[in-house]
């Protein structure tokens, strides 16, 4: 028997699909986003400065430490250039284009517009950190590619293995945690669940989220030309030689961290914060030498340059979002909501989700459990699907490479923090499992089929 809830959520969705419509994929949508984009531009630029250095410093800082290739990070704000639709994609509802960049097309075109020299369409760890850092330093840097276990040339015993959780670990899911909502309560708790899980060894997730604590401090509470924004951090004391500022570690343990160079917060060892052997013990030189363009031998950095040129760039696509939203469809598809192909697709997402709230109803039917906790049920019948399917990779790349047995156990002990019971879980995931995988690809493959078909029907009356 269908529940009350399914009943209600059903009757509501035709006027769920005509709001998204209207939201997004309207004619007077695309332009009202688009009007809406001029006037907050000046508050996303903000956001853009703040947050693309917090990332991309981050960023830096795990490949240094761990030997990583830069094509393994994951920025904050991929690299893509946009075109204008021909005529007959323009037909299929095509309005923008947007063409993704690998890393080593963007350092390329970042060489030329800012330094005017050409550079091969090719950036590994050697070549980033040629560019980065001072000829002195190469060598201890390369050490550190050589402690990823590569087999048949690591050898035994002198390499840490490097399997798809953690790599995922550090690469996406840690930074969009934190870039959700800066709560280190929370992003404990999560942290510590994986940890529980025996997913990735406290020591590196220890050594991650105080680099995390680091920076967050840095930003807020100092100031460092070339990472912190004026009229957003506060300025170091006058005359001192060194910053100071508090900070909580992963064992709840308070100290006063002192520091003459970004170096020493971004990857330097810091005693009784960073982990051994996951913090490089830096000089009292800096390890980042100037730009190319640069006059003297403390002249900006081309890290620093890089971001500036990556900021600029996600800027200028911002007033491009409102049509970006509503692309893919043809110009009568933007008048009348029943004749929206995506909106029909967004009908078909939500009334999956809604089926499957009504399953965890069928499983809670004879428990005592209030409408609130009935809520948390239903949210974590969805993450069994949604964290497995998510097309953007950004955040969800570790849960793609979790085995579903990992995942399972990750998922019961999430939960269970969350106050919910393990027996009701269980109950819940052996009603979906079969049909999980199906469902995951599924609902993947919907939000694809729009863009897909499009080009491919341009592409034959072309």
């Amino acid at each position: 028997m269908a529940s009350s809830y399914l009943e209600w959520k059903l009757s509501e969705s035709a006027r769920e699909k005509r709001k998204y419509f209207a939201k997004l994929l309207s004619e007077s949508a695309i332009w009202t986003n688009y009007l809406r984009a001029i006037d907050t531009e000046d508050y996303f630029s903000e956001w853009a400065w703040a947050e693309s250095a917090f990332f991309i410093w981050l960023d830096i800082s795990n490949l240094l430490i761990f030997g990583l290739e830069p094509y393994e990070l994951e920025p904050l704000d991929p690299e893509y250039r946009t075109e204008l639709p021909t005529l007959e994609e323009w037909k299929q509802g095509i309005k923008l284009k947007l063409i993704p960049i690998d890393v080593g097309k963007a350092w390329m075109l970042f060489y030329w517009d800012v330094f005017g020299e050409k550079v091969p369409p090719l950036l590994d760890f050697l070549t980033l950190i040629t560019a980065l850092c001072w000829p002195e330093y190469l060598g201890w840097l390369l050490e550190q590619k050589k402690r990823k276990l590569i087999v048949g040339e690591t050898p035994y015993g002198t390499g840490y293995v490097d399997p798809p959780v953690i790599r995922e670990f550090l690469r996406t899911s840690l930074f969009e945690l934190a870039r959700r909502r800066m709560d280190f309560n929370r992003i404990r708790r999560v942290y510590q669940t994986i940890v529980d899980q025996g997913l990735v060894a406290e020591g590196l997730v220890e050594a991650i989220y105080n680099r995390l604590a680091l920076h967050t401090q840095t930003l807020f509470e100092n100031f460092v030309l070339d990472f912190n924004l004026l009229n957003y951090s506060k300025l170091c004391k006058r005359a001192s030689e060194r910053a100071t500022f508090p900070v909580t570690t992963w064992r709840g343990e308070e100290f006063d961290v002192e520091f003459s160079k970004f170096d020493e917060i971004n990857c330097g060892f810091i005693l009784d914060v960073t982990p051994l052997n996951l913090g490089l013990l830096v000089d009292r030189k800096s390890i980042y030498k100037p730009s190319p363009i640069a006059k003297w031998e403390a002249g900006t950095t081309t890290l620093s340059w890089f971001i500036d040129w990556k900021v600029r760039r996600m800027i200028s696509r911002y007033r491009a979002t409102g049509v970006a939203f509503g692309n893919y469809q043809k110009p009568e598809e933007t008048l009348k909501w029943y004749q929206s192909e995506r909106a029909d697709h967004y009908h078909q997402f939500r009334a999956f989700f809604y089926h499957l709230d009504a399953l965890v109803d069928t499983a809670l039917e004879k428990e005592d459990v209030d409408a609130f906790r009935k809520n948390l049920y239903r949210r974590a019948a969805a993450m069994l699907i949604g964290h497995k399917k998510k097309r953007h990779k950004w955040g969800y790349g570790a849960y793609k490479a979790m085995s579903e047995e990992e995942f399972k156990s990750w998922w019961l002990a999430y939960w269970e923090r969350q106050g919910l019971k393990p027996e009701l879980l269980n109950r819940i995931y052996e009603m979906v499992r079969a049909w999980l995988p199906s469902a995951r690809r599924d609902l993947e493959e919907l939000g694809r089929r729009v863009r897909e078909r499009r080009y491919r029907l341009a592409q034959s009356l072309a």
